[in-house]
């Protein structure tokens, strides 16, 4: 006769070792949950829990889930925010800048936490769906930069000129009027050329209002460094940055950041 397991109680002896997994703790009358549930990258998923005006809880979990993504390869362009928002609202969670979030009743039940736990490990399993950095197209990684300040922007903004309508691929709001354009070139007389185009569209668009703030961000990433001589840069170096000196273009987006 074939033994049957007893199945009473296993879901409770579950939970129980569950629960002694968990880590809370207090800062500034903030509480902050570890929980024993880890991300790809080994790291856990660690929520914090803040009262609203409304009464609501908000939990949160800090950006973390976004910025794993981020580091490990994943260019956050508009399109994988848009694709991380429709996986979090599956399970009832909103992003909100850069932030998976659920609000709550000002007593949280163990249905908020485990919503967003699960939206959590969803949304970090899109890392499956990261290119290599060498085809990492130049204004996805632009973008992506803009996105990690928390920056509100428009993608392709037309702009008119004293002379003519450009075309900026990216415009940062907050009254801050920044137009942003990544640069890409294969050879320096290409650059040269470049720079000399973006120039002008710069220049025109300051003369009909001297508010815009045009920036031009150059492809200098890898091999790409050599393109950019002192000829190649010299039509534009009034509006440019290199890649690799981003951190001036950080400082004017978390500038107006709100």
């Amino acid at each position: 006769m074939t033994a049957v397991y007893p199945c009473s109680g296993l879901v409770d002896a579950y939970l129980a070792q569950l629960s002694n997994d968990f880590e809370v703790s207090s800062v500034d009358g903030i509480c902050y949950v570890a929980s024993p549930f880890a991300r790809p990258d080994g790291e856990v998923i660690e929520l914090e829990f803040t009262s609203l005006p409304n009464g609501q809880t908000r939990i949160s979990d800090m950006g973390d889930t976004l910025a794993y993504l981020y580091v490990n390869g994943l260019t956050l362009t508009r399109t994988v925010l848009d694709r991380a928002r429709d996986v979090a609202r599956g399970y009832g969670v909103t992003l909100e800048r850069n932030a998976l979030v659920a609000a709550g009743s000002p007593e949280i039940n163990g249905e908020d936490i485990h919503r967003l736990i699960q939206a959590a490990l969803a949304v970090a399993s899109l890392i499956h769906g990261r290119r290599t950095a060498s085809r990492v197209i130049f204004d996805d990684e632009v973008e992506s930069f803009i996105i990690q300040t928390g920056a509100t922007y428009d993608s392709d903004f037309i702009v008119q000129g004293a002379r003519e309508r450009h075309t900026f691929k990216f415009h940062v709001n907050s009254g801050s009027n920044l137009l942003i354009q990544p640069l890409s070139a294969a050879t320096e007389s290409a650059a040269h050329a470049a720079a000399e185009r973006w120039a002008y569209r710069a220049i025109d668009v300051t003369q009909d209002d001297s508010a815009l703030k045009p920036v031009v961000v150059l492809d200098d990433r890898n091999n790409r460094r050599n393109v950019w001589t002192h000829a190649a840069q010299a039509p534009i170096n009034e509006f440019a940055i290199l890649w690799e000196n981003r951190q001036r273009l950080e400082e004017m987006l978390v500038a107006v950041v709100p």
